[in-house]
């Protein structure tokens, strides 16, 4: 029977070189080609939803926003800011490039009538709700005195 000794230096060692490799091979990364996606806020507000897309160090030029019935797609890019000849980026936890993001919608939206704003990198897209003739209740008058039919809205 062969007896080992255990060496927790050597094990703690050995663990040490592991990581360091794993996060050399990360930092070496170049982080222009790395997707990303923005992060959105949806929120219904009665007659509209409200959809935030919070989108710092993008242009508003570099923005495409599509809007359909049931979906809200979002796709530009971030350009990496450029630094002086003497300088050399050690860290960034920002990503850059290419981005896409799409959303379903809960319920449908007039996608002709969005209001739109870009401040500060924050975009606020107000999209009014399509109004469903299921959610409508109609009332007939039957007495015969006006021939006009009412609708009212189904709260």
């Amino acid at each position: 029977m062969m007896i080992r000794y255990w060496n927790p230096i050597e094990e703690a060692d050995a663990i040490r070189h592991q990581l360091d490799r794993l996060f050399d091979g990360m930092l070496d990364t170049d982080t222009s080609t790395v997707n990303w996606s923005p992060a959105i806020e949806v929120w219904d507000q009665g007659n509209a939803l409200v959809l935030k897309a919070f989108l710092p160090g993008v242009k508003a030029d570099d923005l495409d926003i599509q809007v359909t019935r049931k979906s809200v797609s979002l796709s530009g890019q971030r350009h990496a800011e450029d630094l002086p000849e003497d300088a050399k980026r050690l860290y960034s936890d920002i990503r850059y490039g290419q981005f896409q993001r799409a959303t379903k919608l809960p319920v449908e939206v007039q996608n002709t009538k969005v209001d739109a704003s870009f401040e500060q990198g924050l975009l606020t897209l107000t999209l009014p709700k399509v109004e469903a003739e299921q959610h409508k209740v109609v009332k007939v008058n039957l007495t015969g005195e006006s021939p006009a039919i009412d609708a009212a809205d189904d709260a």
